[in-house]
């Protein structure tokens, strides 16, 4: 095996060198007469339009973004290359070139002289730094590289890392004129560790040094080849990608017909791209449900259904509150296991979804959810608009993770204040950079009310929808609800018309407004509140409120308690009610207490 010296040269590099380098770099007479060497395949089988072949003359870069991708990639890509020709290989590691050597074809190779083998020397990125490639090609030439070579640089990131803008320019122009000369391939591999937001841009950029970029990259038991750019016999491709699997009996990689397009991949062609998985409560009583349509009955049966899938589109019903555990878990795995250009549609068909439930699923791999207000007929459009989508949004692989940001407290109902201040944050923290908008209201009690009564006549039956009082007034919090959905939530969980216990009301929407409400809730504690939970846990029913001109407020401090006299409550009378006082008290105002959040626009696909 050769090795590529880096030792020291003269600091100043002499005048003319790369003058010098350029010039034996043309192309000679004998090699313009030379006929076209064989072509080079990229190491992946049953790619259309020419796709498979590496080009000559132009500088390609082959990414493996994972260790998978580079464990069956390059060393089919090698085979291909000495299956064409003679290689120079250019190793940055001594045990990925011993690794190669494992495979038959490649060690025979490299015993028959096909396959020439270097490495790279520690010092020789300060020599590409001060002089560009020149060092480098000048130790290749001079210890065995020749015209008839194919050259491959692996893993070239090591070679490249550490170059300003200029010097890559100079390294660009370069490589760009050792492709012109070399009658076959010049290829830069690339492979894990190595940040792919990073490389690509740049390749992206200089286009000299690499007009062809292509990426190899794991999705679910298949693979992805996508094309930054590339020449095909159709034409110049960009943004493309192809789907891959691997083949248990030969051993590489073969593309399986699937083919995505664009920097958000819209779906071309897929093998079942037509095909859809249905649970049969999610077309339960409709009429007109296509007979192309596999129908299964369980969540067991739509995992063991998709288990091949690549483009097909699932729909799975949303069940009830109390299932959304077992769907959550299926459109997360379901997200896990197959290809990104799997479709996965949740339709509401029981129930009604919470919108932090419909977010969760959404973040947890679901394409699209279908509100049960949606009649068939927009169903069937809708599946046909998400046909040619891939899946875009990047999927925590831990499902507790995924889902916690998303979740509300366990909680609910009244709360100490105490406590209420401590789970309001605890949720605020929690869901702060995924875009969920709760409120906080703050409803004044009507000086006649007795808090008492206010607290009994609030009834949540979500968790997260948590109240609690000051002296002065009930905090609800509602987990999840926008600003046009309170006065709806209010009026769900109040037993009673809210002009017969508060005064006024304040709303916020905004997580600082919120903060702000319960900064001032915990300011209060201070002066001491009272604490309601044993008196309310005492009396689980509502009681009729029927104040009277002379109920005054209680004293700060001291909780408010009904009068019994211990006589039973006569039914009330229809004839006799006009009779009776009641304080009617004022209509609810809405006064904002800080800026009202801009809702944020829900991922849903209908509305």
């Amino acid at each position: 095996m050769s090795s590529a010296s880096s030792s020291q040269r003269k600091a100043a590099t002499p005048a003319g060198f790369l003058r010098a380098i350029t010039q034996r770099l043309r192309p000679s007479s004998r090699q313009r007469a030379a006929s076209s060497a064989p072509t080079a395949r990229i190491g992946i089988e049953g790619l259309p339009d020419g796709v498979g072949q590496l080009p000559p003359h132009v500088p390609v870069s082959l990414v493996a973004a994972d260790d998978s991708s580079a464990a069956l990639w390059f060393p089919a890509l090698l085979e291909d290359a000495v299956a064409a020709g003679p290689v120079a290989l250019v190793a940055s590691s001594a045990a990925w070139a011993d690794a190669l050597l494992l495979h038959p074809t490649l060690r025979e190779a490299c015993r028959t002289g096909r396959l020439m083998l270097w490495l790279l020397a520690p010092g020789l990125q300060a020599e590409v730094q001060r002089h560009g490639l020149a060092p480098l090609m000048d130790e290749l030439e001079r210890t065995g590289l020749r015209d008839e070579h194919a050259l491959y640089m692996c893993d070239a990131q090591g070679l490249l890392s550490g170059l300003s803008v200029a010097q890559l320019a100079r390294v660009s122009r370069q490589l760009g004129a050792l492709c012109r000369e070399r009658l076959r391939p010049v290829v830069l591999g690339f492979f894990p560790p190595l940040e792919p937001e990073v490389l690509l841009p740049a390749l992206r950029n200089l286009c000299q040094m690499s007009m062809h970029i292509a990426t190899l990259r794991t999705d679910a038991d298949r693979w992805s080849l996508g094309l930054e750019r590339w020449n095909t016999d159709a034409g110049a491709l960009f943004q493309t990608a192809f789907g891959v699997l691997h083949d248990a009996a030969s051993g590489r990689l073969a593309a399986d017909g699937t083919r995505t397009r664009g920097a958000v991949r819209e779906l071309v062609e897929a093998v079942d791209q037509s095909d859809v998985i249905a649970t049969r409560a999610s077309v339960h009583g409709q009429r007109g449900v296509p007979g192309h349509w596999r129908i299964v009955d369980s969540l067991a049966d739509v995992e063991v259904a998709a288990a091949a899938s690549v483009a097909a589109t699932v729909l799975i019903d949303a069940g009830q509150a109390a299932d959304f555990e077992s769907r959550a878990r299926l459109v997360h795995q379901l997200r896990l296991s197959r290809p990104l250009t799997l479709k996965i549609v949740v339709r509401e068909n029981l129930g009604k979804l919470r919108t932090h439930s419909e977010q969760a699923l959404l973040q947890l791999g679901a394409s699209a959810v279908v509100y049960k207000e949606v009649g068939f007929s927009r169903l069937l459009q809708l599946l046909q608009d998400v046909n040619a989508q891939s899946h875009t949004r990047k999927v925590h692989p831990d499902y507790e993770q995924a889902l916690d940001s998303f979740m509300p407290a366990r909680e609910r109902g009244y709360q100490p204040p105490a406590q209420f201040c401590s789970l309001v944050r605890g949720m605020l923290d929690r869901t702060h950079n995924i875009g969920l908008s709760h409120s906080m209201v703050r409803l004044n009690v009507l000086a006649q009310i007795p808090h008492l009564d206010a607290l009994r006549a609030c009834h949540t039956s979500r968790d997260g929808d948590l109240f609690t009082a000051d002296h002065e007034a009930v905090y609800v919090f509602l987990f999840a609800c926008r600003e046009p959905d309170v006065e709806l939530a209010l009026n769900r969980l109040f037993t009673l018309p809210l002009t017969q216990l508060f005064a006024s009301e304040a709303t916020d929407c905004s997580e600082m407004g919120i903060r702000a409400m319960a900064g001032h809730l915990q300011e209060s504690l201070r002066k001491g509140l009272p604490d309601y939970s044993a008196v309310i846990d005492n009396h689980p029913h509502p009681v009729a409120v029927v104040p009277t001109p002379m109920a005054r407020a209680p004293a700060p401090g001291m909780p408010t308690l009904p009068i019994d006299t211990g006589a039973p409550h006569p039914p009330a009378d229809p004839l006799t009610m006009p009779l009776l006082h009641i304080a009617a008290g004022p209509s609810v105002q809405h006064r904002p207490i800080a800026r009202r959040a801009v809702p944020r626009v829900s991922p849903r696909s209908m509305a």
